[in-house]
C-alpha cells in the first residue's frame, strides 16, 4: 500500500470501496518488472480537461426522455494517460504501481520545452507545479515521465509527491510494465457488433469485406504462405509454440498428417467465425492516444483551450499512412459508433507523434462516441473503403449519446463494508444480458433506435454499479416498449457466436450478420502441396536407428489417452503446462528423453501413422525442435525452401524466400498488380474529380 493505511484513509474521509479494491489489486496484474525504475525522475500533473460544444441526444436517465441539443461537454482529454521520453522507451506501454495505472506514451517534452523558449525567449517555460503545488523545472529537474492525476488513484491520500516517492523506496515498491505496443502489429478481424449496426449493407458490399476471408480458407488448402500463417508462423507472434517453431524452420512438415488435421480443424473454426462476424479487414488494434502537443501547449504554455496538431474530425495514425479516410471502433459496439475521421499525415504530426497508436483531437467528441479512457484502451482502426462508405451512410443521422452518471460516494474502510461491496461487484454488474439485448434489435426486422439508446445508457449504469450502487428505474411505458422488442430469442448467427442450438434461436431473416451463412460457403479440404518438398520423419530425430520399446509406447498411450480427461479448459484457469509436464515426466522416468522422443516418433510416424500428435508436440517439442535444427545444418546447410515451389535453394540473401527462377515470377506478378490497383485508383480519382 505504499505507505498508506486503512486507518490513514479512513481520518482522511475514506473512500469508495469498491474502487478501492480495484486500485489494491493493481498490484496483482500481470507485469514484468521494470528494473531501476527512476522515481525520483517523475511528475505528477494536472490533467487536461476542456469544455467541447457538440450536438448529442440527452438521455434524462429518471424519465429516460432524450432531448437532442447542443451542449457544452466536458472531456478529460488525458484520462489515465501520461508522457515518457523517448530516451527511456520508443513505445507505448501500460504501467502499474501501488496506486497508480494507466498508459505512458513517448514524446519528446523536453524537445517542446527547448524549442518553445527559442521561440517565445522565454526561459521560464517549463517550469511547473505538480498537482500538491511544489515547483519543478522540467529541464533543470531532469524529468522523464509526467504522470497525471487520473493515473493517480489514491493522491488525495498523500500530503506530498515526495512522500510516495519516499514510500516507494522505503517500501521497495516496484513499477511494472504490461501490454506494450507490439514491433510488428497484424490485421485483425471485425466482429459482429460492429457490423450488425450497419443495417444496409448490401449483399455485393457484404461480398467486398468479406473477400479477404474467403480468400483465406481457399487458400489454406493450396498456398503454403497462407497455410503457415493460419497456424500462427508469421513475424508478429513473438511467443511460438514447438510445432510452430518446426514448421518455421522445416515448412515441410505440413505434409504431415498431424498438421494437416490442424489445417482441417483451423478451417472449420474460420468459417464458423466468419459466419459469426468475425472477418478479416484492413485494420488494426492499437492504443488511443491524446494529442499530446496540445497537451504540452496546456502544460507549459498554460493555455487553457490549446490548438495542437489535430482538428475536430482528424486523427493520427502511422499504421495507415497512405489512407485520407479512417473508420475508428471499440468494443463493446452496442450503440452505431463508427467515428469516421481524416488521417492527417504531415511532416508536423510525424515529427511529434512517433509511435503507432491512434491520436486523437481534442476538439472532438470523439471519446464520447466510442465510450473510451486513454489509460491502455485500444480502438480497431479500419482503412477498408468499402466499410467506411457504408458506415458514413449510416452515421449520418447519429450523434453522441449523453446522460448525467451518478458519482461514487466514500465511507469507512470496514470488513462488513468490504463484504457489502463485493456482494455488490459480483451480483449488480451483468451487461451481457444487456448486449445481448441489443443484439436482438440490430438483427430483427423492427429496429427502434430510442430503445437502443436507453439499452446503451443502462449497460453503462450497470458497468459502474459496483461503485455507485446505482441503477435507473425504467417508467411503466418505457419498460413495456423495450420488454416488447427483446422478448424474443436470440438471433440465428449465435449458432456460431456462440455455440446455441437451433431450438434456442430465432429464424434466419435478412439481416447483415446472419445473410454471411450464405456468403461464407463450406469449403472442401483438398491439400495440393505438390510444390512443396518432401517431408522426412526422421529429421525429428536425434538417432533414427532407434528400437521401438514398448513400454515407453504403452506408457504414452495410457497417459494420452487420459489426458484429455484430465484438462480443464477454463480460459482463465488452464491447467494444460503444468498436466503435460506431468505426462513427460511420467513417460521419461529416469530415461534419457532424447531416447524417449526418438522412440515416440518412430512409433507415432512410422507404425501408427497417426494424425493426432498433441501430446508428443507438448511434452517433447523442445527436443524435437533442437533436433530438427541439428539435421537442417547437417543435411541443407545455408539452404532454404522457396515459398513459391517447395524446393530447397541455396540462402544468397537475407530473409530470401524464394528460388532464382521464382524470384523473377513474384516480382512480376506484383509489378502487373501494383500496376491494375494504380490504374483502379487513378480512374476512380477522375472520376471523383469528375463528379
Amino acid at each position: 500500500m505504499c505507505g498508506l493505511t486503512t486507518d490513514k484513509i479512513n481520518e482522511l474521509g475514506g473512500v469508495n470501496i469498491n474502487k478501492f479494491l480495484a486500485y489494491l489489486a493493481l498490484c496483482n496484474s500481470a507485469t514484468d518488472q521494470w528494473v531501476n525504475f527512476p522515481i525520483h525522475k517523475t511528475i505528477i500533473v494536472d490533467d487536461m480537461e476542456t469544455t467541447i460544444r457538440s450536438l448529442v441526444d440527452f438521455i434524462d436517465e429518471k424519465t429516460y426522455e432524450i432531448t437532442r441539443k447542443d451542449m457544452d461537454i466536458l472531456i478529460n482529454h488525458t484520462d489515465g494517460c501520461g508522457m515518457i521520453l523517448p530516451s527511456l522507451s520508443k513505445k507505448s506501454f501500460m504501467i502499474r504501481m501501488p496506486w497508480i495505472k494507466g498508459l505512458l506514451v513517448p514524446f519528446h517534452f523536453d524537445k517542446f520545452i527547448k524549442e518553445k523558449r527559442k521561440e517565445l525567449k522565454d526561459e521560464s517555460i517549463g517550469v511547473i507545479k505538480d498537482i500538491y503545488g511544489k515547483e519543478y523545472d522540467i529541464l533543470e529537474d531532469e524529468i522523464e515521465i509526467i504522470f497525471t492525476k487520473s493515473q493517480f488513484k489514491m493522491w488525495k491520500y498523500y500530503s506530498s509527491w515526495d512522500e510516495y516517492k519516499n514510500y516507494f523506496v522505503k517500501f521497495n515498491c516496484q513499477a511494472g510494465i504490461c501490454n506494450e505496443e507490439e514491433d510488428q502489429i497484424d490485421y485483425a478481424k471485425i466482429n459482429y457488433q460492429m457490423l450488425q449496426t450497419l443495417i444496409d449493407f448490401s449483399d455485393r458490399e457484404l461480398e467486398k469485406i468479406s473477400y479477404i476471408t474467403k480468400q483465406n480458407i481457399i487458400n489454406l488448402t493450396k498456398d503454403i504462405g497462407t497455410m503457415l500463417k493460419i497456424l500462427g508462423v508469421k513475424p508478429s507472434n513473438k511467443n511460438k509454440n514447438y510445432l510452430q517453431k518446426a514448421l518455421e524452420i522445416y515448412p515441410e512438415l505440413l505434409h504431415d498428417t498431424y498438421s494437416k488435421q490442424i489445417l482441417k480443424d483451423v478451417k472449420k473454426s474460420l468459417i464458423k467465425e466468419a459466419r459469426a462476424g468475425k472477418l478479416d479487414i484492413r485494420g488494426k488494434y492499437t492504443f488511443i492516444i491524446p494529442d499530446l502537443y496540445a497537451f504540452c501547449e496546456f502544460l507549459f504554455l498554460g493555455i487553457k483551450n490549446p490548438i495542437g496538431l489535430l482538428n475536430n474530425g482528424e486523427v493520427f495514425c502511422e499504421l495507415f499512412k497512405n489512407d485520407y479516410k479512417l473508420d475508428c471502433l471499440r468494443s463493446p459496439h452496442l450503440y452505431r459508433e463508427h467515428a469516421i475521421r481524416i488521417n492527417k499525415i504531415n511532416n508536423e504530426t510525424r515529427k511529434w507523434f512517433i509511435t503507432k497508436g491512434l491520436y486523437t483531437s481534442c476538439h472532438d467528441p470523439i471519446s464520447k462516441i466510442l465510450m473510451f479512457d486513454q489509460d491502455g484502451d485500444k480502438a480497431l482502426v479500419v482503412s477498408d473503403p468499402t466499410l467506411i462508405e457504408v458506415a458514413e451512410r449510416n452515421m449520418k443521422d447519429i450523434v453522441p449519446l449523453q446522460y448525467e452518471m451518478a458519482k461514487a460516494g466514500a465511507e469507512h474502510i470496514s470488513n462488513e463494508a468490504i463484504y457489502h461491496g463485493l456482494i455488490a461487484a459480483y451480483t449488480g454488474g451483468n451487461i451481457g444480458v444487456i448486449s445481448n439485448n441489443i443484439t436482438k434489435i440490430w438483427n430483427s426486422d423492427d429496429i427502434d433506435l430510442d430503445v437502443i439508446k436507453w439499452l446503451c445508457m443502462e449497460n453503462n449504469f450497470v458497468i459502474d454499479y459496483a461503485k455507485t450502487l446505482y441503477k435507473p428505474i425504467r417508467p411503466k411505458k418505457i419498460n413495456k416498449r423495450i420488454n416488447k422488442l427483446i422478448n424474443k430469442k436470440v438471433p440465428y448467427f449465435f449458432i456460431y457466436a456462440k455455440d446455441y442450438e437451433k431450438k434456442s434461436v430465432e429464424p434466419i431473416n435478412n439481416s447483415v450478420v446472419n445473410r454471411l451463412e450464405k456468403l461464407i460457403p463450406n469449403y472442401q479440404i483438398r491439400f495440393n502441396l505438390k510444390t512443396l518438398g518432401k517431408f522426412d520423419y526422421k529429421m525429428l530425430m536425434k538417432n533414427n536407428n532407434v528400437e521401438i520399446d514398448y513400454e515407453i509406447i504403452d506408457k504414452y498411450e495410457k497417459l494420452d489417452l487420459k489426458r484429455r480427461f484430465l484438462i480443464n479448459l477454463n480460459e482463465k484457469h488452464n491447467n494444460i503446462s503444468f498436466l503435460y509436464q506431468d505426462i513427460k515426466n511420467k513417460i521419461v522416468n529416469n530415461r534419457d528423453p532424447y531416447f524417449v522422443t526418438d522412440v515416440i516418433i518412430k512409433y507415432l510416424y512410422e507404425n501408427k501413422k497417426s494424425s493426432y500428435k498433441t501430446t508428443l508436440w507438448e511434452c517433447f517439442g523442445d527436443i524435437i525442435v533442437e533436433n530438427l535444427k541439428n539435421n537442417l545444418v547437417k543435411y541443407y546447410k545455408n539452404q532454404v525452401l522457396c515459398m513459391n515451389c517447395g524446393k530447397r535453394t541455396l540462402v544468397k540473401g537475407k530473409n530470401q524466400k524464394y528460388c532464382d527462377d521464382c524470384k523473377k515470377d513474384v516480382r512480376k506478378q506484383y509489378k502487373s498488380k501494383k500496376e491494375r490497383e494504380y490504374r483502379k485508383k487513378r480512374g476512380h480519382f477522375k472520376k471523383t474529380l469528375y463528379l
